[in-house]
């Protein structure tokens, strides 16, 4: 049953702003058409990360703001979304440190090859 006809004269449980989505959406539009402009540049690597950081950030902001309606919630909502934030990077950082002392230099090759080649001229192809 639709909530409007159990109380036809009550208004819906919360507003909704249409407009305010379609703002959120054109700003998720426009960031990701920076995002595919700036791909294109000819920048160095880090610079590269460090923008396409800054505006996945902002993206994830937006929705977590409004899609997510955390724009007005409680304090105490803050809290467990900082602290898995907080674990998040903690535990990246743990992994980053713990398998960042082979990854350069590694040379990574087929774990079935032997090391002896096949001769050219054989094979049933």
């Amino acid at each position: 049953m639709e909530p409007s006809s159990v109380n036809p004269g009550s208004a819906p449980a919360h507003p909704v702003a249409v407009r305010g989505y379609l703002a959120v959406f054109g700003a998720l539009m426009v960031l990701t058409v920076v995002t595919v402009g700036v791909s294109y540049l000819d920048l160095s690597t880090l610079a590269t990360v460090l923008v396409a950081l800054t505006i996945a950030t902002a993206k994830a902001s937006l929705v977590a703001m409004f899609f997510m309606h955390l724009k007005g919630e409680r304090p105490m909502v803050y809290w467990p979304l900082g602290l898995t934030a907080v674990l998040f990077v903690a535990l990246f950082a743990f992994l980053l440190w713990s398998e960042g002392d082979h990854l350069f230099g590694t040379r990574f090759e087929d774990a079935f090859d032997d090391g002896r080649a096949a001769p050219q001229g054989e094979g049933g192809h």
